[in-house]
């Protein structure tokens, strides 16, 4: 819903800008055969370039013809692939190199009919443009991103003078309590305290001074559904969960940052605390 609202506040800005606005806009601005507008703030042609499957870590903000921020400048990661449309982002990255800052000019029906809106007002033209500011900061594959994830943890365990081996999904289960009565189960339904943490210390979600959490295994994230089948009722531990079996490379809706490696401090409780309103009904 907040995408579509974004962009449906950056249709309307657009409605107010002229052709001729778009000329003055795009002055100094170089072309591609694609008809992508570019101009560089900061280059650096020695650097690294983004092949295929690359994660490119950006600061990206973007603005219509008449200057009306519609996206904030903020840090997002994107995987380099081949082009979707001619003139696209990804053309875009593939002029840059690490360490660069450009500004682009994309055609806006073309950029916005492939954000998913199916039909665009009359006032977007083939002249509308979107403008677009980009930095380079990193480019690192898959596997580099990996190998410094698992720095990262280790360096975690020997700070905290914590010992385990990953498992299969890469879930390292540190048992501080043994529970009692039968494994839980996938299904089973539970009362939990928790505290989850970054790799860097930083609590960014805790049941402290709240209810405990009720909920059903199995419909948790990978890692914390996995931590607690190895659990009993009673019982505490903490769970270190890579990127991939946490949020992922980055999730929207949580606040932590890309490739967020999660530390959880899990208590189980033996009886299970229902919410108030689910008592209710």
């Amino acid at each position: 819903m907040k995408r579509f609202f974004l962009i449906t506040m950056a249709l309307c800005a657009l409605a107010v800008c002229s052709t001729s606005c778009k000329d003055k806009k795009l002055k100094g601005f170089e072309k591609t055969d694609n008809e992508l507008y570019y101009k560089f703030i900061v280059q650096n042609k020695d650097a690294r370039a983004a092949e295929n499957g690359d994660y490119l870590f950006l600061t990206v903000s973007y603005r219509t013809d008449n200057d009306s921020i519609v996206f904030e400048e903020r840090d997002v990661v994107d995987m380099m692939q081949e082009s979707v449309y001619p003139g696209d982002l990804y053309e875009a990255y593939s002029l840059m190199h690490e360490g660069d800052e450009a500004s682009f000019a994309l055609k806006a029906d073309t950029f916005f009919l492939h954000m998913g809106i199916p039909e665009l007002p009359d006032f977007i033209t083939e002249e509308t443009m979107v403008f677009f500011t980009i930095k380079m900061n990193r480019i690192r594959s898959a596997e580099e991103v990996n190998a410094e994830k698992q720095e990262e943890i280790k360096q975690y365990m020997s700070v905290h003078g914590l010992e385990a081996e990953p498992r299969e999904s890469g879930l390292y289960f540190i048992e501080t309590q043994v529970g009692k009565g039968t494994p839980i189960a996938n299904g089973d339904s539970l009362s939990i305290r928790y505290t989850f943490k970054l790799a860097n210390d930083s609590v960014f979600d805790s049941s402290e001074g709240k209810d405990p959490l009720y909920c059903i295994v199995g419909r948790m994230f990978a890692g914390l559904d996995e931590g607690l089948s190895l659990m009993k009722r009673g019982g505490k531990a903490t769970l270190i969960m890579p990127y991939h079996i946490a949020f992922g490379v980055q999730n929207p809706y949580i606040p932590v940052p890309p490739f967020s490696t999660i530390i959880a401090e899990i208590e189980v409780l033996p009886n299970i605390v229902r919410p108030q309103n689910m008592m209710q009904q």
